[in-house]
């Protein structure tokens, strides 16, 4: 290899057996540079070398990521907030309880959150009771009135029925059924529900369901539903 100083520009060409050279040009200014090599074995990158992934450690700075497009996203995500997400679709049914009206003269639900829910769904599910009552049943909100959901009851049959209510007035209206349980019946011993003034609001926590006659249940279920 042969070391050539070039006093035209002042550069070093290095000229190898084989006829290759590499020049190496000082900048075209008055102004001194100190360019220091790593005292260290390796290969020169230049503007087409690809950087080895290990080589990659420390702080990328926003600016180097603003164009940043889905395709170099892969993998699992971390955990993130999702508070400033754009293009998800709002909305959907969410269980919020299910709990069983076999015990008691007053069945409390489990504790709500309905913060961030527009709408309560209530489907009781065969909910039944130890005695012929003729009483109306009931449930109460929360800090709200006691309101009639349908109609009295005897012990040989129960009551399914499914109601829909908007919980920014407490308005809503549903179907209840009071029927024997062994038999699936297309309208008949049927009643509409009109909520006004339920009490039901977003700030609900919990609802109350009894009998007006404070009968004791013994039997079925009761589901809420929250719609975003």
């Amino acid at each position: 290899m042969a070391v050539i100083l070039n006093g035209a520009t002042g550069g070093i060409q290095l000229t190898s057996a084989s006829g290759g050279t590499m020049s190496v040009n000082p900048p075209a200014t008055a102004t001194s540079y100190v360019s220091t090599l790593p005292a260290a074995t390796g290969t020169l990158l230049n503007s087409a070398s690809s950087l080895p992934a290990a080589n990659l450690t420390g702080t990328v700075a926003d600016a180097r990521i603003s164009a940043l497009t889905a395709s170099k996203l892969t993998g699992a995500l971390p955990a993130i907030s999702g508070a400033s997400l754009t293009g998800i679709a709002s909305g959907g049914l969410t269980q919020l309880a299910d709990f069983a009206t076999t015990s008691g003269t007053t069945i409390t639900s489990p504790a709500l959150d309905l913060s961030t829910y527009k709408f309560l769904i209530i489907v009781c599910n065969g909910v039944g009771c130890v005695a012929d009552t003729g009483t109306d049943f009931q449930m109460t909100p929360n800090g709200g009135t006691v309101g009639k959901i349908a109609a009295g009851w005897s012990n040989s049959k129960v009551t399914y029925a499914s109601f829909l209510v908007d919980l920014s007035n407490g308005i809503g209206l549903g179907i209840g059924n009071i029927a024997s349980g062994t038999t699936a019946i297309l309208g008949g011993a049927g009643g509409t529900a009109l909520f006004r003034n339920s009490g039901l609001t977003t700030s609900t926590t919990s609802l109350a369901f009894k009998t007006s006659g404070s009968i004791a249940f013994n039997e079925g279920s009761i589901k809420l539903y929250g719609i975003k």
